[in-house]
């Protein structure tokens, strides 16, 4: 039976490109369906236009669920820590398939269970854990993909493309595995469409574009752009300072902002693999690639 996929977060800079996405494969869903608070009904218009239905609701409500059996969450920082209550609305609400706000590190690999950036996705895959074994027939997919490469290049990676600088945090020989964001849309659809073996409960995908050094990566960025960085490279352990500075004054959004800048050249997002793109029906791109279709000249 075809699945019948409902979109959290939706209107966001991730969530615009999935739905999109979705619809180019239309035709293998049941239906595809986006929750919107009420205020925000507008931002809709157009993919409703193009079959795509509007829920009207409380990710909080399991009324919001009905008629879903595949949830995907979009979570950002700021409800990173609700996933929790979404889930056991999802679940109250009839779904049996859901996919976390992951997209992005390995939170098994290392020391990043121990990052605060990360605290409340561990929170949710201890709850989704929990809860799977609590629910017959409830199941949820894990998708890591390493860093989106078009985050690389931006001011989140300590990148300012207007100065031609790179202030960051970490070592430029640092290993860092990247992904296009429009391949981890494709990921993301084609996934939904693996079936799960009978009586599997979790799944954990690994998937990459590329796996290089933070040097590499911005070597290429230059390459590309043909112009200089100049780039300055910060002991992590000022950010961290920073972070437990945050922590201790009960300014959470600071705490979660300087975790985050340790991201990127510390080997945080680097995945150690095995790699499941063979499970899909494409190849994605390398950074170079990216970095051409994003920067280099038309």
């Amino acid at each position: 039976m075809a699945p019948s996929v409902l979109i959290i977060g939706a209107s966001g800079v991730v969530g615009r490109p999935l739905v999109q996405e979705f619809l180019k494969n239309k035709s293998s869903f049941a239906s595809i369906a986006v929750l919107s608070d009420p205020t925000k009904v507008s931002r809709f218009t157009e993919v409703q236009s193009q079959g795509v239905k509007l829920v009207i609701g409380s990710f909080l409500e399991a009324s919001s669920y009905k008629g879903f059996d595949t949830v995907i969450s979009l979570a950002g920082n700021a409800t990173f820590k609700l996933q929790p209550g979404i889930i056991d609305a999802a679940i109250a609400g009839g779904v049996r398939h859901f996919y976390p706000s992951e997209f992005g590190a390995d939170l098994s690999y290392g020391k990043n269970g121990k990052k605060r950036y990360f605290r409340d996705k561990i929170a949710t895959r201890e709850h989704l854990r929990d809860r799977a074994r609590e629910v017959p027939g409830f199941a949820y997919t894990l998708l890591m993909t390493g860093g989106f490469t078009e985050f690389t290049a931006h001011e989140f990676g300590g990148v300012d493309l207007e100065k031609h600088t790179i202030t960051t945090y970490g070592t430029p020989d640092a290993q860092i595995t990247v992904t296009a964001m429009p391949d981890i849309m494709r990921y993301i659809v084609q996934s939904v469409l693996l079936p799960l073996e009978p009586g599997q409960s979790s799944r954990e995908l690994r998937v990459a574009g590329e796996t290089l050094t933070w040097g590499a990566l911005m070597k290429t960025l230059e390459e590309v752009q043909g112009v200089r960085y100049d780039a300055t490279y910060l002991d992590p352990r000022i950010a961290a300072e920073k972070e437990e500075a945050a922590r201790v004054a009960g300014d959470h959004e600071a705490e979660i902002l300087w975790s985050s800048k340790a991201l990127f050249a510390t080997g945080t997002a680097y995945g150690p693999g095995p790699f499941d793109n063979a499970r899909f029906s494409f190849a994605p791109e390398s950074a170079r690639e990216t970095m051409e279709r994003l920067f280099g000249k038309k």
